[in-house]
């Protein structure tokens, strides 16, 4: 269970492009934890509780990143338990006790993480990822790879901004009760992609939550949103939200077919299904074949996404 809290952190870390390096403290040597520590630009350390207790192993572990560790880098603690979770209060206390910065709030799973706990947790990787992305940009300007330079006085990247897409929210939910998983974000790279079938593509930032739920097969609807009427439905799914926070709660929403959310002040929607992904640098290019699709407002124009260069949407 540990473990799978651990996997499911690595995912979300690694979803912006932070590379991650996973190490089981009972089998790795000193010398590669030490080495792993001196390296690492944030360290995490997640732990069972067994018989009220810490393994060994962790708490050899704990002993050597209080030895060695820099204080500066950030630090979370993870873990499961079936009562009580001593090893998590040990692993925290000594911590802060020892000056570390936390990334996160420990994180705490009372036997088997659910489907809704793993997204969560998936989302506090990505946030910490981000966090150590942003860190990097403030210390040195970063230089693209093999593309453009992200300069926003660059020519080529002041023309690429004069490429314009309607303004939609993407939306979608599946399961039920304590398994249902939900996510929404404001799309702008849109765009029809054919007409038989009819279909659409859609770019997704590789650290988007809502990206683990558009894989092939996948169901989602695209709210295109009304000039007007569009300030509203920003504000809403541009604010942050916390590790699996309910995108939706609040709303009144319309329902789709297949049960997708409409928003109602949306000028119209599109229930589709992922049909292909393509990796395209820092984003996913999703094809989605059109299933359902209505108008919400007949006589109503498309918010436009102008902008003024191609560095950021």
């Amino acid at each position: 269970n540990t473990a799978a809290i651990a996997d499911a952190l690595a995912q979300g870390v690694a979803r912006t492009g932070v590379r991650v390096e996973s190490i089981n403290c009972e089998f790795a040597p000193p010398d590669q934890l030490i080495e792993a520590i001196a390296r690492c630009d944030a360290l995490l350390i997640g732990s069972p509780t067994l018989g009220g207790h810490a393994p060994t192993p962790i708490v050899s572990a704990l002993g050597t990143v209080l030895a060695e560790a820099d204080r500066a880098k950030p630090v979370g603690v993870f873990g499961s338990f079936g009562w009580s979770g001593e090893a998590l209060d040990l692993l925290e206390s000594k911590l802060r006790d020892g000056g570390f910065r936390f990334a996160f709030d420990p994180i705490r799973v009372k036997f088997s993480p659910d489907a809704a706990t793993i997204k969560a947790i998936e989302e506090t990787g990505t946030g910490l990822g981000r966090q150590l992305l942003g860190d990097q940009r403030s210390s040195q300007r970063r230089a693209s790879i093999g593309g453009l330079n992200e300069s926003r006085s660059n020519p080529a990247v002041l023309a690429l901004g004069r490429v314009v897409g309607s303004l939609c929210v993407l939306t979608t939910e599946r399961g039920e009760g304590q398994g249902r998983l939900s996510g929404a974000m404001v799309a702008s790279w849109v765009s029809q992609a054919s007409f038989t079938p009819p279909g659409f593509t859609v770019a997704v930032a590789k650290d988007r939550a809502v990206e683990s739920l558009l894989h092939v097969g996948d169901t989602f609807l695209l709210n295109v949103l009304a000039e007007g009427r569009d300030s509203g439905p920003m504000k809403q799914f541009l604010k942050p939200f916390a590790p699996g926070a309910d995108r939706f709660a609040g709303l009144e929403l319309l329902r789709s077919p297949a049960g997708q959310p409409i928003l109602p002040e949306a000028l119209a929607w599109l229930e589709a299904k992922v049909n292909q992904r393509m990796e395209c640098g820092d984003h996913w290019l999703i094809y989605a074949q059109v299933n359902h699709g209505g108008l919400l407002d007949a006589l109503g124009t498309t918010a436009v996404h102008q902008r003024r260069n191609g560095s950021n949407y």
